[in-house]
């Protein structure tokens, strides 16, 4: 119950975030591309999707959180090595300097995308909206759409 009123506050924080801060405008400092997620077989609980995302203004961006209708839950997650054995683990976020581009690919970095519905009445078009905090704390909201396919193109 605590984990659904979470994600509804997440999702009504996001909604807002996004119909203040006028996303989509030309003059938005964040730039996002080549968002996909990996089709899933039937009966799958997770996938993973990815990204690329360009900071465009002046100060560091920290993505916060992703959400889609189509997902349960969205989780970051960072991969790295110990012991000469590649883990993962979920983040709380990830910073982007001003100028740089985060690439979330396939074998790195990555978002988690678990608890999967409708996936087949998306016309192979999943909605992501992520969040974000600039540098003055400002709360950005982005909406995007990833495309659903079997590997990177």
């Amino acid at each position: 119950m605590r984990e659904v009123m979470k994600r509804s506050l997440l999702g009504a924080i996001l909604v807002a975030v996004f119909a203040l801060t006028g996303c989509g405008q030309p003059k938005d400092p964040i730039v996002v591309e080549d968002g996909w997620v990996r089709a899933l077989p039937p009966g799958a609980k997770m996938t993973a999707g990815y990204v690329s995302i360009t900071n465009n203004g002046d100060g560091e961006l920290r993505m916060l959180g992703v959400s889609s209708p189509n997902f349960g839950r969205i989780e970051m997650h960072s991969v790295y090595l110990e012991d000469g054995v590649q883990q993962m683990r979920m983040v709380d976020g990830y910073k982007i300097a001003p100028g740089e581009t985060l690439t979330l690919a396939s074998g790195g970095d990555h978002l988690m995308m678990r608890f999967p519905r409708d996936l087949e009445q998306s016309n192979g078009q999943i909605p992501v909206s992520l969040a974000f905090r600039g540098a003055d704390g400002e709360l950005v909201s982005v909406e995007s759409r990833f495309d659903l396919r079997q590997s990177a193109p």
